[in-house]
């Protein structure tokens, strides 16, 4: 699993380099359609969403097929669109080789490298005109993800932040009052939650072997992932590590389990709702998997990540973004989709079904969402979360640093380097890569 993790990696930070020396690469030459019922403008949509998540993604195109009869959005399913996964890498090759779709779904960390390229349409004009879309409709948080050098090139469309799930059942019977608020406080948890030997044993915690949580250490540490030039890496110092050695110590003494490979997240998550341990990393948008799978099994909650030096986290999901070089009619019908897609209503109704949040004010302070937030009370977590958020740095080589640190805490979980000596020897290759050398 990690060799065929680390092959995909490099591919992505090669291709991505390679990329940062080539403008308007994006173009795709075609004449421009014209729009009516009897030959609508084909919209084609990369989208990284299976399983249930994309049965509902078709469903809400094929309604909005149906409402605008002169469009009509076609999409397919390019791999996941998570960092270094297959829909980057087929979208990185497609730029490459000027064939590329009308609208991209990307992952919020990797705008910076897309944006740097050209291969993204500027929105600003489209934003200036919308209805829906404009900064202020927006929920708070929702717009910094979304640009490069102070111009947007995305909307959000599935977005969600890190959060902890956490076993009420268990908490009572331990006669702990509520989830942990400090890391502090996680450890002592963890060991009280802790039980039984063997396939019986019940861990008090699961932290998860994703760079996405190396964003909430390093920042919650007080630390900072790049100097404010963006050349040199600056997440190598003790402080940063702090919180990758309670997760190590917690592991070795058996109070956490932590999953391996390209299955972890799932196994994560799976050994919260199956029981088997008391406190999960996570994101909200599991909230519907696990809502599912828990049933009437045991009672459980939703808590922030827990605080350190100060309360941090990234964003997480991804953007709509329209690929730059397209006929000017196909650009406007992507639009009209996007605004469409991402309404308060549609937007509404996307959080209720897959446990996204909403990215629309509006949705959020209606009276059907409040009146859904009220039956499902773990939704408001993440929303109360969202001042939290911290934006990546906006680096083009984000996108290939963040794979050297999953590389470091693949290292610091499962081969014993020490979380200190792993991210000094990431944040190296990351000035390598910076550099150029």
């Amino acid at each position: 699993m990690h060799t065929n993790k680390k092959r995909q990696w490099a591919g992505i930070i090669v291709t991505s380099t390679l990329l940062l020396t080539v403008t308007g690469c994006g173009t795709k030459a075609s004449t421009t359609p014209t729009a009516s019922p009897a030959h609508p403008i084909t919209v084609t949509f990369w989208d990284g969403l299976s399983g249930p998540l994309g049965v509902d993604l078709q469903n809400m195109i094929q309604t909005f097929n149906k409402t605008h009869p002169d469009i009509r959005v076609v999409a397919t399913y390019e791999g996941s669109y998570t960092g270094g996964g297959p829909e980057q890498q087929k979208l990185l090759a497609a730029i490459a080789a000027h064939s590329v779709p009308d609208i991209a779904q990307l992952e919020v960390h990797s705008m910076p490298v897309f944006a740097s390229t050209g291969a993204l349409m500027p929105l600003t004009t489209f934003i200036q005109h919308s209805t829906g879309d404009r900064p202020s409709d927006l929920l708070s948080g929702m717009l910094e993800s979304t640009q490069y050098q102070g111009v947007t090139y995305g909307v959000p469309f599935n977005r969600s932040l890190p959060v902890m799930f956490y076993n009420k059942t268990m908490f009572q019977a331990a006669h702990l009052s509520g989830p942990p608020n400090t890391w502090a406080q996680v450890r002592q948890d963890a060991q009280v939650l802790t039980h039984g030997n063997g396939t019986s044993k019940v861990y008090g915690f699961a932290p998860l072997d994703q760079w996405w949580f190396w964003e909430v250490y390093t920042w919650e540490a007080g630390q900072h992932m790049l100097s404010p030039n963006l050349q040199k890496a600056t997440f190598d110092t003790p402080a940063a590590a702090d919180l990758f050695d309670l997760t190590v110590q917690m592991q070795h003494d058996g109070t956490a389990v932590i999953f391996s490979g390209a299955d972890g997240w799932g196994l994560t998550t799976a050994s919260f709702y199956s029981g088997k341990v008391a406190m999960d990393e996570d994101s909200s948008a599991s909230i519907g998997i696990v809502t599912k799978n828990v049933g009437n099994k045991f009672q459980w909650g939703v808590a922030m990540m827990p605080k350190d030096l100060v309360r941090a986290v990234p964003p997480g999901g991804a953007n709509l973004v329209i690929m730059s070089g397209i006929p000017k009619a196909t650009a406007q019908a992507a639009w009209t989709f996007m605004q469409w897609v991402t309404a308060p209503a549609q937007t509404r109704t996307w959080s209720e079904e897959t446990g996204y949040l909403p990215v629309q004010k509006a949705a959020v302070t209606s009276a059907a969402y409040q009146a859904y937030l009220e039956v499902h009370p773990a939704e408001k977590v993440a929303l109360q979360e969202v001042k939290y958020q911290h934006a990546p740095p906006p680096s083009p080589h984000y996108l290939g640093i963040y794979g050297y640190a999953q590389d470091a805490m693949d290292a610091m979980y499962f081969a014993n380097t020490p979380p200190l000596a792993a991210l000094k020897k990431a944040a190296q290759q990351a000035d390598a890569l910076i550099s150029g050398q």
